[in-house]
């Protein structure tokens, strides 16, 4: 009976997965019009909140809070539905918060019913789904499985994989921080050794096709809280001295030289303006600084911010920056909660290296992404579900 559970569980969570991240067909930019794929997402999430809610309810089962790292996200959930009457689109703010809400309550749910240890392994599992699929994508089906972009209200495809995710950027995070688990699952022994190697090195590849420096730097860095103890200082002077060395040398060479070859066009302004993102981050604090208490809502910045593009110079669906998409998304006091989430863990520092990892993966792109506030919920809620729930402090 149990073994039958978990299998319904596993399957539900793979569900959950696919439902949440993978893109179907190609939507007109700021298109608000509903179609099948948000059907698709609605069960996902409908599953992954109705499922913990009967158990918990069924069993008496005592499902409060765990630790106040999970405080401070339930109370930013709370958050969410006061500002909800404040959003320019409250409908889909309701939509994005019931999809965060899903996925903490369906983590957590694995968490207690069964382990850490079957939430990494059902993780690991639902994200090779996600690679495999990704790889058809990007071979057989270019037009999903690359990066698109829209200029001039005309959509361009990149050679950079997107996968059955709807940026490359989204999936070399994605990747980066599939790789994570599956170093835990190796580490642990959690699945068949043959099969994670083979996820390594399918998800290293695709992280590589993704061409997503900022996910790369940003994995390499977050796997040193997974290195033991006594290794872990060797590792961190490795790295370091590395890059140092690297730098030495490419300015002595030539400094604009190094520019054009880490930019992905050829042009030094890529990495001087952090590929355009200096032209967004003033143009959304100054309209963030219009409704300061309230924001614009949640999910709705793919539209709102689209207005702005004249200023900008192209279409960005959000603030590429965390703590300033909070403060656009619900003002001063969303900022400041998503800044103590995403924080919390270099203050009270966990024992699960998994849950350090992931919170360091999390920090480090959310200087430059809107991470798991960037619409509705993706595999970076996944992420810090997990980080919040699956700690032992």
């Amino acid at each position: 009976m149990l073994i039958r559970r978990k299998s319904f569980d596993l399957c539900t969570l793979i569900f959950i997965v696919i439902g949440s991240l993978f893109v179907f067909r190609i939507r007109e930019y700021g298109s608000e019009a509903v179609d099948f794929q948000i059907i698709i997402r609605l069960l996902a999430w409908g599953a992954a909140a109705a499922l913990p809610i009967a158990y918990f309810i069924r069993h008496n089962y005592n499902w409060g809070i765990i630790n106040n790292h999970e405080l401070f996200l339930v109370l930013f959930f709370l958050l969410g539905f006061v500002m909800i009457p404040f959003s320019e689109n409250a409908f889909r703010s309701s939509i994005v918060l019931f999809s965060y809400i899903s996925i903490y309550l369906y983590i957590k749910y694995l968490y207690l019913r069964y382990s850490d240890d079957f939430v990494i392994s059902g993780i690991v599992i639902a994200f090779s789904v996600v690679v495999i699929c990704s790889i058809f994508y990007y071979l057989f089906l270019p037009d999903l499985g690359r990066h698109i972009y829209w200029y001039d209200d005309e959509l361009f495809v990149s050679k950079r994989m997107s996968g059955v995710l709807n940026t490359s950027n989204a999936m070399g995070g994605f990747c980066a921080i599939f790789i994570l688990f599956l170093v835990t699952a190796i580490k642990k022994q959690l699945l068949n050794f043959s099969f994670l190697k083979v996820m390594m090195f399918l998800a290293v590849c695709c992280l590589l096709l993704s061409n997503s420096k900022t996910s790369i730097a940003a994995v390499l860095l977050a796997s040193l809280f997974l290195i033991e103890k006594g290794r872990f200082k060797f590792f961190v002077y490795l790295m370091l001295g590395s890059s140092l060395i690297f730098v030495i040398f490419a300015v002595l060479i030539d400094f604009s030289s190094l520019l054009v070859l880490l930019s992905r066009h050829g042009d030094p302004n890529e990495l001087l303006t952090f590929t355009g993102r200096t032209f967004i981050w003033p143009v959304v604090f100054d309209v963030a600084l219009e409704r300061p208490f309230t924001g614009y809502g949640l999910g709705v910045s793919s539209a709102a911010i689209s207005e702005f593009s004249y200023l900008i110079g192209y279409t960005p669906a959000h603030a590429h920056n965390l703590v300033l998409q909070a403060f656009y998304s619900m003002g001063v006091f969303g900022s400041v909660l998503i800044l103590v989430i995403l924080l919390y863990n270099f203050f009270k520092v966990s024992s699960n290296q998994l849950s350090n990892a992931l919170a360091m993966f999390l920090f480090i792109t959310s200087l430059l992404e809107a991470s798991y506030l960037a619409g509705v919920a993706s595999y970076s809620l996944m992420a810090l579900a997990y980080t919040v729930v699956c700690k032992r402090c």
